[in-house]
């Protein structure tokens, strides 16, 4: 062999190593290979580990139940991945509805509401992992829905048709007309607001934006100089109410004894007396109409504990015409003959006590508040109500128009408020933010801004173009009975609390401006007049109050 020449030597060495390879081709395919355990538990073939001798084999009984647990454990692991992000009905009627088109238990012996929504989450994360191991079945098919919408639509398991439209009760031909009224009334207002606004934007310069700085700050400077200049007896009980005329001469007051007064301001004089309810008297607001239009029917109106809604008019008291009906009003110890003023109108129809009233921009209709969860819209004309509109789970409070008068607000004893299209009856949206009682609510002039005062001790200022609050501001240390932005252009906002104080504070950085003390007992209601002259107060303590600037005493 060595004497061979190298030319030979390599063919010999070439037939040598197919053989080899031939050899081992010939033991693959018998099956003849030892195997060992490798890392990962894969067998592999003994000998060099190359390419070419390296064999994988299927594992064995042991480690195929191994991989049946792990491929178990990847799916549940899947469903509670999927099952977080499947939304499922909070409606227990929904829920056990849902389970039934599914072929399953509507519930299981001690199973609650909130066990019974989990296990239909559940199952549907099941069906969603199956969708997507390439399982195919009738409930699998509405999983790709079920993602689209905040549920499956189940009416093809069920055979029914799901309804397509919004759900809508008949309204009367007075609600009609109603809506037809307040579109043609707040839309020219809308526009005049918005373009108004866009040409301040448009041709703002340096020198408007001082002047609207300094015009801002001697505002703020007189609100500063805010003293009580009169303090009257209001009642034989605590004075609920208190509110402006438009033409801010007169004052109405509202007691617990049932009957409310009329004052003249500043001087602070009793013009008349109203009475006709039975029971406590929640609220009293001036129409828009009092005192700057001639011969208007009504004066103001009156929200009652009795479930009443009473209109008032004051016309024969100011032509002086209502001699006979002349009564002695007593006040510790003083007496004085007073007119006394008869209610033209009473409006019935809550089944409970009433919170708040608000008369519409318009001066037609007036919307009532009550504990009945309801809040109704009345014509004044007719003297009839013309819409009752559920919505809130709980009694409702806080009750305001906005400017253009194309929407209202309500808030309920739970902390929620909703806005209403009145145009349409919708509720726009609804402002979740209070943990309690939300007792007052007020527009500002710009139509978007709303300020909220609640039992929470907090007042909320909200955006209605982002639906959401943009302020919170820690008013007082006790509840906020009402809130009230300054009527000419918004920059300032008066709260009232049971801590016995007034607030007015600034609405650009919303900082206290200045504090208004002097009851000896809760403020129960605070207004300002339409000019921002004069800021009225009523309290627990039996009185209300009169504040004005040192100047203007």
């Amino acid at each position: 062999a060595h004497l061979l020449p190298a030319s030979r030597r390599k063919g010999i060495n070439q037939k040598e190593k197919e053989r080899k390879m031939a050899s081992k081709r010939q033991k693959l395919d018998t099956g003849m290979v030892s195997v060992k355990m490798g890392a990962g538990g894969l067998l592999e073939a003994s000998g060099p580990t190359n390419q070419e001798n390296t064999v994988t084999m299927a594992l064995g009984g042991m480690s195929a139940e191994s991989k049946k647990r792990a491929d178990d454990l990847m799916k549940q692991l899947e469903a509670k991945r999927r099952a977080r992000s499947i939304a499922v009905p909070t409606n227990d009627h929904d829920v056990r509805r849902k389970l039934r088109l599914l072929a399953e238990p509507i519930t299981y012996f001690g199973e609650g509401p909130a066990e019974r929504r989990e296990r239909l989450r559940t199952l549907l994360a099941e069906i969603a992992v199956d969708s997507a191991s390439g399982v195919t079945n009738e409930k699998t098919k509405m999983l790709e829905e079920f993602e689209k919408t905040d549920g499956p639509d189940f009416s093809s398991l069920s055979g029914g048709a799901r309804p397509k439209k919004a759900f809508d009760t008949d309204g009367s031909a007075e609600l009609l007309n109603a809506r037809v009224d307040i579109l043609q009334f707040s839309m020219p207002r809308a526009r005049t607001r918005l373009l108004a606004a866009k040409r301040k934007r448009a041709n703002m310069t340096k020198e408007i934006m001082a002047q609207i700085d300094k015009s801002y700050t001697e505002k703020a400077k007189n609100l500063k100089t805010f003293v009580n200049c009169s303090s009257q007896i209001g009642g034989v009980r605590p004075i609920a109410s208190c509110d402006f005329s438009a033409d801010s001469t007169r004052l109405a007051t509202a007691s617990w004894s049932g009957v409310s007064k009329v004052w003249s301001v500043p001087d602070s004089k009793l013009i008349c007396q109203l009475k006709g309810h039975e029971d406590r008297v929640s609220d009293v607001r001036f129409h828009p109409h009092a005192g700057v239009t001639l011969g208007a029917r009504i004066t103001l109106g009156t929200a009652g504990v009795d479930g009443s809604l009473r209109l008032w008019s004051t016309a024969d008291v100011d032509k002086g015409d209502s001699k006979k009906d002349m009564e002695v009003e007593t006040a510790d110890g003083e007496e004085e003959h007073v007119p006394t003023v008869k209610a033209i109108s009473t409006l019935s129809g809550h089944t409970d006590r009433l919170s708040r009233l608000a008369f519409h921009p318009s001066g037609q209709y007036v919307a009532s508040t009550s504990y009945d969860s309801t809040w109704r819209l009345w014509d004044l004309t007719l003297s009839k109500e013309i819409l009752c509109q559920t919505g809130h789970a709980v009694g409702c409070y806080g009750l305001a128009f906005q400017t253009d008068g194309a929407v209202l607000t309500t808030g309920d004893v739970g902390g929620v408020c909703h806005v209403w299209d009145l145009r349409t009856g919708k509720s726009v949206c609804t402002l979740d933010g209070h943990v309690d009682n939300v007792l007052s609510m007020e527009f500002s002039p710009n139509g978007h801004n709303l300020a909220s005062g609640s039992c929470d001790n907090t007042v909320k200022v909200w955006d209605l173009r982002k639906r959401k609050s943009v302020y919170t501001i820690l008013a007082h240390s006790r509840l906020i009975s009402n809130v009230c932005y300054h009527p000419e252009n918004g920059d300032f906002l008066l709260s009232s609390s049971y801590d016995n104080t007034v607030k007015i504070w600034s609405a650009r950085d919303y900082q206290l401006v200045k504090t208004l003390q002097g009851h000896e007992g809760r403020v129960m209601r605070a207004r300002m007049s339409h000019d921002g002259k004069m800021i009225a107060s009523s309290s627990f303590d039996r009185t209300w109050k009169l504040w004005m600037s040192d100047d203007d005493i």
